[in-house]
């Protein structure tokens, strides 16, 4: 067999992946049918849409991604012979997915109203393709808002772990950074910053960009570069620029200038930055943190276009006596981080390690 045949017989084989058995009513999509389903489901989180990390699809279990450092030495006087200056340092780091599933029951009774409202009549058929897909749409959109959180805090499971960047467990707390991809002791540098507020929020994004400036100015130059902030942080901030200037004690409490644009709270503030760095919301983040990074230093791997996504329809009211359909979705996640040493997280120093 040529090497064309066989590269012809896979992709065939991953499209002849539906099943439809005479008689029943179940559908089983995978492989590159699959993704018409699951990748809505991944590809909708807000870390994954928006493009701030680098994403890596088609693996099967696990990938190496690299990171380089290199000293200032780097160039040398020209010379005939070849010396290796020993400048240049490659970490090699392994990004492992984890399976994950989503197996969810839903009453025809409950989204039945749901859907004769999308189409705009009762009379549509309940077991019509375009009902399917509306199930499995319900479902994708939700699994989105858990892959966000999933690649940032993780689950901990009984078998195995999802971890996350900022958790393993679930939980961003002290535990749960230990347990994290970025984990202060795998090398990401910890800035130490008070609870958050709309009082110190600036002074909390100053004290990561002065830790970057002192110890790694280089990681300021990238053109990817950006902050990673949880949506209670975002707002903090532009609640800080929409009222800066005040200051004036006037009775029991103090003023509020007139902000950013000099419209206070009356305006659309739209995207952030701060010191011309983009400010990235993530809804998977907690509250109390700021990650400076570059979106090609963060890693985010998934096995869509392979064999071993699947979607499956279930309409389990055709065997059970029940009313409903369950929709089966297995997939894999994984993190990783290039180079740690590029990345810095300020959090306050009760999650940081002791």
């Amino acid at each position: 067999m040529s090497y064309n045949d066989y590269q012809l017989s896979r992709r065939q084989r991953r499209q002849f992946a539906t099943t439809n058995p005479v008689g029943v009513d179940t559908l089983t999509y995978a492989g590159e049918l699959a993704d018409f389903y699951v990748a809505p489901a991944m590809k909708a989180a807000d870390t994954l849409a928006n493009g701030i990390v680098t994403q890596l699809d088609g693996l099967s279990n696990k990938a190496v991604v690299t990171g380089a450092s290199m000293a200032n030495d780097i160039i040398q006087e020209s010379s005939c012979d070849f010396n290796d200056g020993d400048s240049v340092t490659v970490d090699e780091r392994v990004l492992t997915l984890n399976d994950l599933q989503v197996n969810e029951s839903l009453c025809r009774k409950t989204i039945l109203p749901a859907w004769w409202s999308v189409k705009g009549s009762r009379n549509s058929d309940w077991a019509s393709p375009e009902f399917r897909n509306f199930v499995l749409a319900t479902v994708a959109a939700k699994t989105a808002e858990g892959v966000e959180n999933q690649i940032w805090n993780g689950y901990n499971y009984t078998t195995n772990d999802t971890i996350g960047f900022l958790s393993g467990t679930g939980t961003f707390n002290r535990a749960g950074l230990a347990a994290s991809i970025m984990s202060i002791g795998g090398g990401v540098n910890g800035v130490a910053v008070t609870a958050i507020t709309a009082a110190n929020v600036i002074d909390a994004f100053s004290a990561v960009h002065s830790a970057a400036a002192n110890a790694n100015s280089a990681v300021l130059v990238k053109s990817d570069l950006g902050f990673y902030v949880g949506p209670k942080t975002f707002a903090l901030y532009q609640q800080a620029l929409a009222t800066s200037g005040g200051g004036i004690a006037v009775g029991p409490l103090t003023s509020v200038g007139q902000g950013y644009n000099n419209q206070v709270t009356n305006q659309n503030l739209g995207t952030l930055t701060f010191l011309g760095v983009p400010i990235h919301r993530c809804p998977g983040m907690a509250a109390d943190a700021i990650v400076l990074a570059a979106a090609s230093n963060l890693f985010v791997g998934s096995n869509l276009r392979t064999d071993y996504t699947q979607v499956q329809y279930i309409p389990a009211y055709q065997y059970d006596g029940s009313d409903n359909v369950k929709v089966v979705m297995r997939f894999g996640l994984g993190m990783q981080i290039g180079t740690p040493g590029d990345v810095f997280l300020g959090t306050t120093a009760a999650i940081l390690p002791a």
